[in-house]
């Protein structure tokens, strides 16, 4: 029970001391890189999951300060990747320091600077693609509800995809074609225009169509453009290493049952 106890405590101790071991730790060893600001977006958001809130602020002002001496000098960034990366670190402190935002719109402004940093360091697939299946099924979701005739359920969803859109907005500029974005751009204001809702019934359908499509062709890009090749090359490298060592076990096998029918006709005659 002792035992147990301590264990509970020392668990407790972790918990609210993590931020401040996170700062010395990246004090002590500092070298203003990208893993870095990855970690600290990581940590302010799932601090974010556990309704630590103030700690998130302190992280990304402190991420602020690190990711603006990490511009000063570095030329591999270009002024665009900085303003984007700079606009969600904003939106995301912002959010956090509005008290009448709710806790899940304060958690999404989290998740969209863990994405767009990560696109930024990504060399293979980025995080954000992962949302393909989630803001896919609430696109289906908004198709299906202008067929039912669901006002309601449209608005609903409609505001869902918004918001899922908002959080890989940031880094699909990162990653994706300007003119890819700007034809989902332009589908989205045609949605939003208030004409949008007097057309009829096929029309509407038609225009969700060729949104879904663009979208799904967003994600489908992504996927093949950050296709590994080394992993590839391994994958093949490694079915030729398999077939090679199959094939000899198969002729050792083989040659040693010849041989051992050779002795036996050997010894029968």
């Amino acid at each position: 029970m002792k035992k147990t106890m301590i264990a509970i405590a020392v668990s407790i101790l972790m918990i609210f001391t993590y931020p401040a071991l996170f700062y010395a730790d990246h004090h002590e060893g500092h070298s203003g890189s990208w893993e870095d600001l990855n970690k600290l977006s990581d940590t302010a958001l799932q601090l974010s999951k556990q309704s630590r809130f103030e700690e998130s602020i302190q992280l990304v002002e402190y991420f602020s300060r690190e990711f603006e001496e990490m511009t000063k000098h570095n030329e591999s960034i270009s002024a665009a990747q900085i303003r984007t990366i700079s606009s969600s670190q904003h939106t995301a402190l912002d959010t956090l320091q509005e008290k009448n935002n709710t806790p899940d719109e304060k958690v999404r402004s989290l998740i969209q600077l863990r994405l767009v940093v990560d696109a930024m360091v990504s060399e293979h697939q980025p995080l954000w693609v992962s949302m393909e299946d989630q803001i896919m099924t609430v696109f289906a979701n908004l198709i299906g509800d202008v067929e039912n005739k669901d006002h309601q359920s449209f608005e609903q969803d409609w505001s869902e995809f918004v918001s899922l859109y908002e959080m890989i907005y940031p880094s699909i500029m990162m990653d994706t074609d300007t003119k890819q974005v700007q034809r989902i751009d332009a589908h989205i204001s045609v949605v939003e225009d208030s004409v949008f809702k007097q057309i009829p019934l096929e029309s509407k359908v038609n225009q969700l169509s060729l949104m879904e499509e663009e979208l799904q062709n967003l994600f489908d890009r992504i996927k093949e453009d950050e296709a590994d090749p080394s992993l590839l090359w391994v994958m093949i490298s490694t079915g030729s290493i398999i077939l090679l060592s199959l094939s000899y076990t198969g002729w050792r096998k083989f040659k040693g049952e010849k041989e051992k029918a050779n002795r036996e006709r050997d010894m029968n005659k």
